[in-house]
Parts: structure tokens; sequence; C-alpha cells
């Protein structure tokens, strides 16, 4: 490949500047959009109680995991392409946002058929109804995120994600005081989700690129080509992130679906800042490969490091505040959620490092790696969720989605070592040890105060956790020059 010209974008400086504003924007934005997404689940879960708040969660997974059929990997696809020369935006953009409206429709239509042939009652197929709306609207304003995340300005998707959730708690907070509903707030979603499209369509359409419509048949063919192994990884991996809350409505029943669907939530929340990191990094690494692939490598494996001091305490503290944290957010009714949590922890741990690593493949135009690593983990989930949901109810589909996450992190990094520049895996086994070592006096400082105070107990065992990283030279100020260097293209190796 012909490597790129150097642009004044690409100075040292400004790279680490852009990836800190990227991560730290997008860090904060989830950060309150989980909060507020808390606060809203938290809401509903307390107004509806289990039983209603499982119609709403399996209408939202109903939809969501149908929904991704409205991206076909075009996403992706138009922000690598983007942060590789920013002229193809207008032409990209365009042309998509064709063919998504046109998927958007069909998508409703599939769920309208769909809903109606599994057999549902008349009240979850109204409420599945209500949800479809958020289809064509998250179709858009997922699509935007993308297109921002090309131009490496996500403040902007960050500022449409908080739109989102700003009117999500308002409405929340007004429909506490009526009559429990699952298709009222079913409606408050689409409208939530009606603010966040457009403000993310009027942001491009004045910073950036004008959106509009193309019908160029030739170039929606070519696009299609290059997204569709993309879009069948986002595919597969939806319905196996989903797949567990549809199989326990029809096993198990509206109840176990909320006391799967509670901590499934909750376990999502402690992931925002992997994903933060790892879409903040997606650009960056899409532009080294055309560049410098030795120096994508290295970055890589110091990106991996970071990644597992983070989601190692994620697992292993998350098991220990696992009950208090569920008392606190949802409530005494959600007890039997607890050991639900304890599983969840290790497959948002397993689900951050797959999304690195589904960056590293998709910045190096291997889609194909990530569409074969989604494909099986589907139908491995889907027979795990059919063995263990009968026996176990709602820890049986946590403990599945763990097994096909964990053997798609396994797949992943099998193959990035089999590539031409492989990470070196010894300084990552280093990196576990001194991690794990960190974490035990964090475990217990966690369990002594967790008597008294949960979030003291958290804070506390977080501090503990940083503090031992240093002392036992797990991280400290070398890491962060490297990192600068590996950003930056100096030569000061």
């Amino acid at each position: 490949m012909k490597p790129a010209v150097r642009e004044d974008r690409d100075q040292p400086d400004r790279i680490v500047r852009r990836v800190a504003r990227n991560t730290i924007f997008l860090g904060i934005a989830d950060a309150a959009n989980k909060l507020m997404m808390f606060v809203f689940y938290l809401i509903a879960a307390r107004h509806l109680g289990v039983q209603q708040f499982g119609v709403l969660s399996f209408a939202l997974a109903f939809v969501t995991m149908l929904a991704v059929f409205t991206d076909l990997g075009l996403g992706a696809v138009t922000a690598r392409e983007i942060a590789r020369d920013r002229t193809v935006a207008q032409r990209y953009v365009r042309n998509a946002v064709s063919i998504k409206a046109i998927a958007s429709l069909l998508v409703i239509g599939l769920i309208a058929v769909s809903v109606r042939f599994l057999g549902y009652p008349a009240s979850t197929v109204r409420v599945v109804g209500i949800c479809s709306l958020f289809v064509i609207e998250s179709a858009f304003t997922l699509y935007l995120g993308f297109v921002f995340q090309g131009f490496e300005r996500m403040e902007f998707t960050a500022f449409s994600r908080i739109s989102q959730t700003l009117v999500l708690i308002a409405g929340a907070v007004i429909l506490s005081r009526g009559p429990a509903s699952a298709e009222r707030y079913a409606l408050l979603y689409a409208g939530a989700g009606l603010v966040s499209a457009a403000f993310a369509w009027l942001a491009v359409s004045i910073g950036f690129v004008r959106p509009g419509f193309s019908f160029n048949l030739g170039e929606w063919k070519r696009m299609l080509r290059q997204a569709l192994p993309v879009g069948m990884a986002a595919a597969f991996a939806m319905f196996y992130y989903w797949n567990g809350s549809t199989l326990l409505s029809k096993l198990s029943g509206d109840a176990a679906v909320g006391i799967y669907s509670a901590p499934f939530r909750l376990a999502m929340g402690l992931g925002l800042v992997g994903w933060s990191f790892s879409g903040a990094l997606y650009p960056v690494m899409s532009r080294l490969f055309a560049t410098d692939p030795i120096r994508l490598t290295r970055l890589t494996e110091l990106a991996l490091k970071y990644m597992l001091m983070l989601v190692l305490p994620i697992g292993v503290l998350g098991m220990v505040l696992a009950r208090p944290a569920i008392l606190l957010v949802f409530g005494s009714s959600y007890l039997p959620s607890v050991p639900v949590f304890r599983v969840l922890v290790w497959w948002i741990a397993a689900a951050c490092l797959n999304s690195l690593l589904s960056n590293y493949f998709l910045s190096v135009d291997r889609a194909r790696v990530v569409t074969i690593q989604t494909g099986v983990a589907l139908p491995v989930s889907i027979l795990a969720n059919l063995v263990l949901i009968p026996a176990m109810g709602a820890l049986g589909a946590a403990l599945a989605i763990v097994v096909a996450e964990t053997g798609g992190l396994v797949y992943l990094s099998a193959r990035q070592l089999q590539t031409e520049n492989p990470v070196h895996v010894a300084p990552l086994f280093v990196s576990v040890a001194k991690s794990g070592l960190a974490l035990v006096p964090a475990t217990v400082a966690a369990v002594l105060v967790a008597r008294t105070s949960f979030v003291g107990s958290a804070v506390t065992a977080l501090s503990v956790y940083v503090l031992m990283l240093f002392l036992v030279r797990g991280l400290g100020g070398e890491d962060l020059r490297t990192l600068r260097v590996l950003l930056g293209g100096s030569s000061a190796r």
C-alpha cells in the first residue's frame, strides 16, 4: 500500500492531544451517559417491577438485535476511509445515508413480522412496535458517530449521547409519577432517540459535510463490498449479545429477563472507559497501517497492556462488590441478579479486550478475521443458552455470553500472533502478574470498607489498586512517554 502523505494533523503533539482529548471526551460522555442510563433503568426497574421491566428489556433487546442490519458495516468503513483521506467524506456519507434509510425501513418491517410470528402477547407486541421506531433514529445516530470518529472529533458523539440521556432522565422522572406502563417508557425511548439523531445530523451538516442523499448504484456496490464483512461481524456480535434476553423470554418468562437485564446494563457501564479508549485509537490505527505498520504493532501492544490493567479489577472487584452494587442500584427485589452480575463482569472484561483487537483487524483491512470470530461466537452463544437457560435461568444466559466472548478473545489473540507483526506476549503476561499483585490489597480493602459503604469501598479499592500498580512498577512515566512516541512518530525510540 502506498504510504500516506504526512499532514499537519499527523504531527506528534497534535496526535497525542487528539487521542487524549477523544478518549477523555468519550470517557466523560460515556460516564455521564451510562450514569444517566443507570438512573433511567433504575427508575424504570423500580417503577415497572420485575415483570413489566422484563417486557421493556425484551423489547429493547429484540429491536437492538435486529437493528444491526441497518449498519451493514458502513460506519466502520466510513470512519477508516475518512481518517485516511478526508476528501472522500461527502461521497461516503451521502451514499451511506441513502442505503441506511432503505435498510431501516426494511428492518422495521422485519421486526413487525417476526414478533407476531413468534407468538408474543399483544401487549408485548405493542411495546416492541413502539421500540422499533428507535431503529431508524439509531441507524443515523450511530452512523454519524462514525463520521465524527473519522474526523477525530468525538466530542460531537459525546454531546449527541448526552442529549438523548437527558431526555430519558427527564421523561422517566415524569413517568414515574404516573401509572406503571412499559409502553410509555418505550415511547420515551423512541422520543429520546429522535432528539439524539437530530443533534447528530445538525452537527454533521454544520461542521463537516452536508449529509443529503445519493443513489449512485455503482458507488453503493463498491461501498457494500468493502463494508459487508464488517457488517456481518457487527450483526453476529449483536445477536450473540442479545439472543440471551430473547431466549430467556421464551424459555423462562419476563421476570427472568428482568433479573438478567438489570446486571447486564450495569456491567455494560463498567466497560465505558475501555470502549472509549479503543474507539479513540481506531482512526490512529487506520492511519498508522498506511504509514508505519511496525509502530502500529507497538501501539497495539501497549494498548493491550493498559486494557488488561483496566479490565482485571472490573472482574475481581465486580465479583466482590456485586451484592452491594445490585442493592444500591436496583433494590432488594433484584437480589437474584447478584450471581448473574458476578458472571457478567467477566463478559465485559473480555468484551473490552475484543473491542481493541477487533479495531486492530479492521484498521489493517482484515475485517474477515472479525467476521469469523463473531460468526463462530454466535452459534456457541445460542447453543450454550439453549443448554444452560432451562437449567439455570438468567445465570445460564450470563454464562453463555461469557463463553462466547472468551472464545472470541482466544481466537482474535491467536490470529494477531499469526500476523506479520505480532505483539510481544511476555510483557503482557508480566502486566497481568503485576495487576494481579496490585489487586490483592485492593480486594482486601474492598471487603473491609464494603461493610459500611459501597461507594467508599469502590473508591478505596481503586485507589489502592492504582497506588500498588505504581509501587510494583506495573505503571509509570515510562509508559506514558512510550505511548507519546508511538502516537507521535518520534524517532526517539
